[in-house]
């Protein structure tokens, strides 16, 4: 099948989450928006758009998972059911397995409910710039439209940022990372310690608040070994992913005001 290929991580805390225990669902990527769940919602904007080939969808094996597959419409021998594993990074690695040597690919989450496709096509459109593009977000923009919200913030000399979820591998060479992205995994709400990962010089200058967002990424290729670049998404949805009961209140907001695509 031709276009491009797509790993959506699903798998989650099961019905010990709390969003999953409020909404008397098995899994987070359960919990219904608007009458939807989270996981068919992402599916639903990913089968928007035309350049998708096939979706790995890493979930448990469960009825309540097939069904909110299933609801989204795409066709079964496009959309592949994944049991994940123990972490996202496993998880990954298994559908780059599946995957075969299809590249570019793409990762994002079925938490990221506001999803959008132009999103996807501003990584796509920069893939020729490194092997491995990373999506974020100005965090100032996120903030000028959710000024009450709560998201991770990695300051540079030069910009803020906040994350998106969204990841494209351009080549074969970029899955080496996933054998490091345990190490952030561990640390992703601690941006000093993920950064400290880059070397005590440019730690020391991150603190300091002289480290631009270009040189962090020019270290963090070379400590990879893979070039490494990141792509500003022009929208502050692309920031919000649900993590919280808040984050939660939030989407619902952003849908009521006119983002509902479902």
């Amino acid at each position: 099948m031709s276009g491009l290929d797509v790993i959506l991580l699903a798998g989650d805390r099961g019905p010990d989450d709390p969003l999953a225990q409020a909404a008397g669902v098995a899994g987070k990527t359960l919990v219904p928006i608007a009458g939807t769940a989270m996981l068919t919602r992402v599916l639903r904007a990913l089968a928007r758009w035309p350049q998708l080939g096939r979706v790995f969808v890493l979930a448990p094996d469960s009825p309540a998972y097939h069904a909110a597959i299933a609801a989204a419409g795409i066709d079964q021998h496009q959309c592949l059911h994944l049991a994940p594993e123990a972490s996202p990074s496993q998880s990954v690695g298994k559908a780059l397995v599946a995957a075969g040597e299809a590249r570019p690919l793409l990762i994002t989450t079925a938490d990221h409910v506001l999803l959008d496709p132009v999103w996807l096509d501003s990584l796509l459109a920069a893939a020729s710039q490194a092997e491995l593009l990373v999506g974020l977000v100005d965090y100032d923009r996120v903030m000028q439209r959710f000024p009450n919200s709560r998201r991770t913030r990695y300051r540079f000399s030069d910009v803020s940022v906040c994350g998106s979820n969204l990841f494209l591998l351009s080549s074969a060479a970029a899955d080496r990372v996933v054998q490091r992205w345990r190490e952030v995994e561990k640390e992703r709400k601690r941006p000093w310690k993920i950064i400290s990962m880059l070397g005590w010089v440019n730690l020391g200058l991150y603190l300091a608040g002289r480290l631009s967002l270009r040189s962090a990424f020019k270290a963090l290729s070379a400590g990879m070994g893979v070039k490494i670049g990141a792509v500003i998404i022009d929208d502050p949805l692309a920031a919000v992913d649900v993590d919280t009961a808040a984050d939660l209140a939030l989407v619902e907001q952003a849908l009521a005001a006119g983002n509902d695509r479902c």
